[in-house]
């Protein structure tokens, strides 16, 4: 007896031992590089950046509005996180991979739980098995690393299903306890978490149906299930009936029943996979042929016990996943579907386990002699499946993925940049970014959140103050903005290159362009035309590209104007060509182009008083236009009423459009 029990410690050492093994190779994988791979922050985890910050500064929402709707656990995370390593994109994946790791044990305990009434193997080391599956997985490792909500899914799933079975198996009060807080808790992390109540009440049911009768104290252990996770959930509860669209507004989204996508969504696990090459390697399945064999090995003898409770639920688990993820349309399968990673670990386990014992046992009645060869023969094949499994996420993770040299625009990496430098620019200089838009979370978070800064799109305008009122920077993207250097450079030759960004094939990806304090614009239209607009806007001028076109070209005109007062509304410009009438549509216009100014990326109440918004309209001439001289105009009107913003002429309003100038239409 006395040996058994030292037969027992040691087993539960050895366990323990190779437990901590396994969560140490997690870890390795999940932190290895995390200050440089991912490449940067990219759209989603950037906004989970904004939100952290933004509880750092005493805001502290039930539930984020922006991109969609969020719910707030991973952001409260994450600020946490802040306070303890600081802000930045490598806290954000830091955060993420701690996640990552802890649903290592998770899967642990709830595959152990799961299997505790079923077959010894399975019983011994199905929970090691299904944690080393998870721990080199390529596609744990992926969401692990990046930055998202989703993470938290198959760490809430695996605490919730242990504590649920836990529970059943042992009718612990304080279990259900503790289950219905973890389903409650839940909810606060991701949309593919609302299945988890379901699928806790499927457990219920298959548990107790196999062990009838039901009795009066299952039903109180249901009850405490259901009211402490609703309690826990009754915040983010009331907000969603306060704000009824908040609650599905990204799954009406995403929502699409469609046999293409959903066919796809199927089979992502095994015979292809997502297609973003933002968050894979386009087209590369979630498991690797080894664990794709296992995994439909586990599913056949699943199938073949499918009346035990565990059996049932798992394939429950693991359907319900799937299902989320083939109703997601274009959306990324692997992510939807990130809930069912523990369920996969242990049907790849059972595949692996329980083939090698069932094989045994008959070759033990049928063929005594192979059993042992087999035995140790299954056991390296199977070590090496598990090299092999974790070498090629390694390769593909740490090798092929990051070798994409488009991933430096997919993860924004010089968006990112940008934000970073204009972090560290003293308080008071006036900030101009082109063509990159502020409200990138990419900028906010890299930024810090920093206020006052500009931001325009260079390709169709530019911002000039008239004078600076302070140093002024302007942070332009030339491969973008192709155009926004050499104006700068024309109109303030007072200024001159500071800091390049990080370099992208070879050159740099943003150029600022400093300018000095009181330094005057060099603003020269080639056609002056002042004019005024209700007192809020004055033109100074106008350039074309050419005087006379040919019918079929298209006009090139550039306006300057600036504001005289602060504004409120967004004016839209409109610029006509006029001429006689045209015998097509009885009506003297041939062509226009109307756009709030800078195509709404500058639009009016945007304009700070003393700049100068250089824009651009471009005007389609017809084929069939007529040679002769026609007129330029130009006013401007509020959208949708069309109401025209009166212009003044010696102080008195005038009605009608300005007329800037005539062009030439040549015979062709």
């Amino acid at each position: 007896m006395d040996g058994d029990i030292v037969t027992d410690k040691q087993n539960a050492w050895i366990k323990a031992v190779l437990l901590v093994g396994i969560i140490g190779l997690a870890a390795f994988f999940r932190l290895y590089r995390i200050d440089s791979l991912p490449l940067g922050d990219s759209y989603d985890p950037a906004f989970y950046g904004v939100d952290a910050l933004s509880i750092l500064k005493g805001n502290y929402p039930i539930f984020f509005e922006g991109n969609f709707g969020r719910e707030p656990l991973f952001s409260y995370l994450l600020a946490f996180f802040f306070l303890l390593f600081g802000p930045s994109t490598q806290t954000i994946h830091l955060a993420s991979a701690f996640v990552g790791i802890l649903t290592i044990p998770a899967t642990y305990w709830v595959v152990k739980e799961l299997f505790s009434e079923d077959e010894e193997i399975l019983k011994e080391w199905g929970g090691l098995a299904a944690a080393l599956v998870v721990a080199i997985s390529y596609w744990h490792l992926n969401w692990s690393r990046f930055g998202v909500r989703a993470v938290l899914v198959p760490l809430f799933a695996a605490v919730t299903f242990y504590l649920l079975w836990r529970g059943l198996r042992t009718g612990k009060r304080s279990l259900f306890i503790a289950c219905g807080g973890a389903l409650g808790l839940s909810l606060y992390t991701y949309q593919a978490a609302r299945l988890l109540p379901l699928l806790v009440v499927f457990g219920f049911i298959y548990y107790l149906w196999d062990r009838r009768p039901i009795s009066r104290q299952d039903c109180l252990n249901f009850a405490l299930v259901v009211g402490v996770s609703c309690l826990v959930f009754a915040p983010l509860g009331y907000y969603f009936i306060t704000h009824p669209g908040s609650f599905s507004e990204r799954i009406d989204q995403v929502f699409v029943l469609d046999v293409k996508y959903f066919l796809r969504s199927l089979l992502f696990l095994n015979f292809g996979g997502d297609t973003k090459p933002l968050v894979t390697i386009p087209g590369r399945p979630a498991l690797n042929p080894f664990l794709s064999l296992l995994f439909f090995g586990g599913i056949g003898l699943t199938l073949a016990r499918v009346k035990k409770p565990n059996r049932l639920f798992l394939l429950t688990w693991l359907g319900g996943m799937l299902l989320l993820a083939a109703v997601a349309g274009k959306e990324t399968a692997s992510k939807r579907a990130v809930g069912a990673i523990p369920a996969v670990a242990m049907l790849i386990a059972m595949g692996g386990l329980l083939s090698w014992q069932k094989m045994r046992e008959w070759l033990l009645v049928h063929r005594p002699g192979f059993e042992k060869p087999f035995r140790y023969g299954w056991a390296a094949l199977l070590s090496l499946g598990m090299v092999y499994t974790g070498w090629v996420t390694y390769r593909d993770y740490f090798i092929i993925w990051p070798s994409d040299p488009d991933l430096f625009t997919h993860f924004q990496v010089g968006v990112s940049a940008i934000g970073r430098y204009i972090k560290d620019l003293p308080a008071d200089e006036e900030i101009y970014v082109s063509p990159e838009y502020l409200g990138s979370p990419c900028m906010l978070f890299n930024s810090g959140l920093r206020e006052g800064v500009k931001s325009y799109n260079g390709r169709v305008c530019m911002v000039i103050p008239l004078e600076t009122r302070a140093k002024t920077t302007y942070v332009v993207v030339p491969n973008d903005d192709k155009q926004g250097l050499e104006l700068l450079e024309a109109y303030f030759p007072q200024g001159e290159v500071v800091a390049e960004g990080p370099l992208h094939y070879n050159l740099p990806y943003f150029l600022a362009y400093r300018v000095p304090e009181e330094a005057s614009a060099l603003i020269a239209p080639s056609h002056v035309v002042e004019a005024v607009w209700a007192d809020k806007i004055v033109l100074l001028g106008y350039d074309l590209d050419k005087e006379a076109y040919q019918p079929g070209e298209t006009i090139q005109l550039t306006l300057y104007y600036r504001a005289l007062e602060r504004m409120t509304e967004n004016y839209t410009v409109y610029t006509h060509l006029v001429g006689s009438v045209n015998p097509a549509t009885g009506e003297t216009l041939w062509g226009q182009d109307d756009s709030e100014p800078c195509r709404q990326f500058y639009r009016t109440s945007a304009w700070d008083l003393g700049e100068v918004v250089r824009d651009q309209f471009v005007i389609v001439i017809p084929a069939d236009a007529p040679p002769g001289t026609f007129d330029l105009q130009m006013g401007l009107y509020l959208w949708p009423s069309m109401e025209q913003l009166p212009r003044l002429e010696e102080g008195q309003p005038v009605a009608g459009p300005l007329i800037l100038g005539q062009v030439a239409v040549m015979q062709p």
